[in-house]
Formats: C-alpha cells, sequence, structure tokens
C-alpha cells in the first residue's frame, strides 16, 4: 500500500495525531492503481472533448468566443462577476493564450479546450499536495471527470472547497492556522458559485449527524464547517447585493439553477438515471466502511455499475451533463463526509472498486457523447455557406430539426432508435435547443468564414451586451471578426 494509516483519535477532535498520518501518506508524490484508473479516465474524456470541441454546444461556446473576439472581461465575465474567481481559472487562460500566441481560430479552439481541461487536473494536483491522504484528491478527481463537460463554476467551486477541507482535516494544524484557512479560501469560493454554501451546509449537518450517531467525525472540523457556511452566505448575499446582474437574460438563467429544490434534482436523476448509479457508486464506500446501517454488497455494486453503464451508452445527451451539476456537488460531500468518518484503509478497500466502476461509467458516457457531437458537426458542416444564414429560412429540402421539446422515455432507455433519422430526430433537437450556440459553433467550425443562426426569442439567452460588443467591433482583428460582430448587433444576440 502507498499510504501509511492514520492513527489520530478522530473522535477526540484535539488536533493530536501520530506524524505517520502525514508523512506516511504518499499521497503527494505516488499514485495507488485507482488514482491512475481515475487519472487515465480523465485524460481520455478530456481528449474527446478537445477533439470534439465539447464546449462549443453550451455555455463554453460564450466564453471561448468571448475571448477570441476582445476583451473577454468587458463582453463576457463582467456579466458574472460573482463568479469571476471560477471563470478566469476556466477561461482566463484561453484569453491569455489567445492574446499571446497569435493563434489561428481553429488552433485557438484545441488550445483552449485543453486548458479548460487543465484547471480541474491543476487542482487536484493542488489537493492531492496538501491533503493528510488521498481521500480528497481522489473523490474529487472522480466528481470533476464527471462534471467537465459542462463549464460549470463547480469545477473550480468544488476544487477550492476540497482544498479547504483537506487542509482543515489535517490534525497537526492549529485552530489560528484553520481560521486562517478558511479566511482565505472561504473568500476565493465566494466568488466561485452560491451551491459551495450549501456544500458546507451539508457537510456540517451530515457530519454533525455522524457524531451523534456515534461515528468518529473531527469535532474540529464541524466548527471549520460552520464557520465556512455562515462565511459563504455573507459572501454571497454581499457580492448579490454590490455586484448586481444588468443582464435579464442572464438574471432569468441563474435564477432557473435550482439548487436546492429536491424535486427538481430528482427530475434530473429520472431524465439521466446514469447519474443513480455515479452517485451511488461515490457514496457506497463511505457506507459500508462507516458500518451504517444499510450496505451495498459487491454484488450490487456491480448491478449498479451495470446499469450506469446501460443509460452511459444509450442514454447520455447533453441534458446529462447540465443535471449532473444540480447533484454532484452534494453527493461528493455526503462521499467525503463518509470517508472521514469511516477507518481509512477499510474505505480505500470499499472505494477501489466502486470508483473504477465510476470511471469505467463517465469514460463510456463520454464516447457516447463523442459519437453525437462528431454527428451534429458533420451536419453542420454540411449546411455551411459562406455568409450568415438563418437555419429557420433554410429550404424545406435541407430544412433544419425544430429544437428538442420533451424528453422521450426512448431518448433516455435507448437513444439510438428515438427517430427514424437519428442525427435529424435525436442528435439535432437534443443538441441544438439552445439556439445561440449554433451561429458561435459554425463560426468556428467553417474557420470565420460562415454563421448558421437561429433567431433568439424575446427573453431568450443572451450573455453579451450591445455596449461591450460594440467596443470590440472598434477593435477587431480583422474583417471575419468584424462581420461577426455586426451579425451579433444586427440579429439581436446581443442585450441593448
Amino acid at each position: 500500500m502507498g499510504f501509511g494509516l492514520a492513527t489520530v483519535d478522530l473522535a477526540s477532535g484535539d488536533g493530536k495525531a501520530d506524524n505517520r498520518a502525514i508523512e506516511g501518506t504518499g499521497s503527494r508524490t505516488r499514485l495507488e492503481p485507482i488514482d491512475g484508473v481515475l487519472l487515465v479516465a480523465f485524460l481520455v474524456v478530456a481528449g474527446l472533448g478537445i477533439w470534439t470541441r465539447c464546449l462549443m454546444v453550451n455555455d463554453g461556446a460564450l466564453f471561448l468566443s468571448a475571448a477570441w473576439l476582445g476583451s473577454a472581461w468587458d463582453l463576457c465575465f463582467s456579466q458574472f462577476a460573482g463568479r469571476l474567481v471560477s471563470h478566469f481559472l476556466l477561461f482566463g487562460p484561453a484569453w491569455a493564450a489567445r492574446s499571446a500566441l497569435g493563434l489561428s481560430s481553429d488552433a485557438y479552439m484545441s488550445v483552449a479546450h485543453a486548458l479548460y481541461f487543465a484547471t480541474p487536473l491543476a487542482l487536484w494536483l493542488m489537493i492531492r499536495a496538501v491533503e493528510p491522504h488521498a481521500v480528497f484528491s481522489r473523490l474529487y478527481l472522480a466528481v470533476s471527470l464527471a462534471l467537465v463537460y459542462f463549464p460549470t463554476e463547480l469545477i473550480v467551486g468544488a476544487g477550492l472547497w476540497m482544498m479547504w477541507a483537506a487542509l482543515v482535516a489535517n490534525p497537526a494544524r492549529t485552530a489560528g492556522q484553520v481560521a486562517a484557512i478558511t479566511l482565505i479560501l472561504g473568500i476565493a469560493i465566494v466568488f466561485t458559485h452560491a451551491a459551495v454554501a450549501l456544500m458546507s451546509l451539508l457537510y456540517l449537518f451530515a457530519g454533525s449527524a455522524l457524531s451523534i450517531f456515534g461515528r468518529p467525525f473531527p469535532r474540529r472540523t464541524l466548527v471549520a464547517a460552520a464557520a465556512m457556511t455562515v462565511l459563504l452566505l455573507l459572501g454571497y448575499l454581499a457580492t448579490t447585493a454590490l455586484l448586481p446582474h444588468a443582464n435579464p437574460p442572464a438574471v432569468r438563467a441563474l435564477a432557473a439553477n435550482r439548487f436546492v429544490n429536491p424535486w427538481w434534482m430528482l427530475a434530473t436523476l429520472g431524465q439521466s438515471p446514469m447519474l443513480i448509479a455515479m452517485w451511488l457508486l461515490m457514496i457506497a464506500p463511505g457506507a459500508n466502511a462507516a458500518r451504517l446501517r444499510w450496505r451495498v454488497s459487491s454484488t450490487a455494486m456491480a448491478v449498479i455499475a451495470a446499469f450506469g453503464l446501460w443509460f452511459a451508452v444509450n442514454g447520455v445527451s447533453q441534458i446529462t451533463w447540465v443535471n449532473l451539476r444540480h447533484t454532484g456537488a452534494y453527493a461528493l460531500v455526503l462521499a467525503l463526509a463518509l470517508a472521514i468518518a469511516a477507518p481509512l484503509d477499510v474505505w480505500q478497500a470499499a472505494a477501489r472498486r466502486a470508483l473504477a466502476f465510476f470511471a469505467v461509467i463517465v469514460v463510456a458516457a463520454a464516447a457516447s457523447y463523442s459519437v453525437d457531437l462528431i454527428l451534429l458537426e458533420r451536419f453542420v458542416d454540411r449546411h455551411l455557406a459562406p455568409g450568415i444564414v438563418d437555419v429557420e429560412a433554410l429550404p424545406v429540402a435541407a430544412a433544419w430539426p425544430p429544437p428538442l421539446q420533451m424528453h422521450s422515455l426512448k431518448r433516455v432507455f435507448f437513444k439510438w432508435t428515438a427517430g427514424d433519422d437519428y442525427v435529424r430526430d435525436v442528435v439535432v433537437p437534443a443538441y441544438d435547443w439552445y439556439l445561440v450556440t449554433l451561429a458561435f459553433q459554425s463560426f468556428f467550425l467553417s474557420e470565420r468564414s460562415a454563421v448558421l443562426f437561429h433567431r433568439i426569442p424575446e427573453g431568450g439567452w443572451k450573455v453579451f451586451e450591445c455596449a461591450p460588443v460594440k467596443r470590440a467591433l472598434d477593435h477587431a482583428r480583422d474583417e471575419l471578426d468584424a462581420r461577426f460582430l455586426r451579425f451579433v448587433l444586427a440579429e439581436g444576440y446581443c442585450v441593448p
């Protein structure tokens, strides 16, 4: 084994520990086989994402396009100033690379995607550098593996939060150090995503419940969790008041993120059953190791994995990755709380198989998703023509499929036969429902020579404001960028 076993009296919470709990972990320099499995899975998922330009069918299209077209802060980041830490870490490197390297649009897209995927990997390495044992980095790598196909700010928020949890869990740290760590990282986390406050609150509740029922959850961690919860809630109230969103569509979109609605969370699991298996596989090892009343047998674990694998191959679509963020952060917190309350060696043994199953499911889902993205790209490419084309005005022979209006059981259970023509009836409606992203996707796919677009309905999703677009137009790199920026202004792709 590459990890030493902690000899800490966690129930006492007095901060005393045998130094082997810190020095013997090997977490900073040595990968256990399961860490290698998760890392290889992440690299496979990232490689597929770079190849298929997975961010160009969701919010990522707007952030990456802003970094290409002008000042990313002026065009896009400033619309979400309360999440600036997440946006700068996820998309700031692409903006810097575009400014420094003089890339072509095609090379920029590949580099931008690679730098995006590098962010959670860097956070994982930072967690490994400070954790007392590998529970923290291992769980973060697993959840980030699942989150990365949708550019949620929780990728950064959860990473910084897990770094905080790892630091305060180290029994060698003094109370003063824990307080300073909580304050410094808490301020940074405030500017990631509001759901991280709910993660801290759940961590506090879960840890308290485990303590009440006699599980050895360290009391000092509970105090730190309470402090972090208060700090984050106050921080989010302050940023909401001091950095209000002026963009009405952005306000409506953010308000629709239902991280506190249990019925919505259940609905997302129904839309994407793969998630049920994934979160059970993440939580079950801690439940087993902590000796809770319910246990998941090895046979049941294999059945859960098979269930998840079926839906990963046959039911994944863009909505799967969108739905992940609503429950993934909370599954991570529960998995961590249970792991901390369990003997380290028992949790590690229980987690190996479950997390390996988890990795296989996510890689299978990524492969299935990549097939869809390749088919979508070919469909878009066949419709490209020089200039700017409204797809709703295409002739009947080349009519564009309407966006997906509702989810059917066929799409959930076996998407491959959910329509007479899989690309026309399933892929395009499922991946083009954003409407706004098609213009950006086609612009870069054609190397800036063509734009296919939908007309955005009243109240539709628009990130850009027109004033920054006009400023970007004044400093456009060339006529191709200038033409696209004029399109954004002329076709109502920005908020006046």
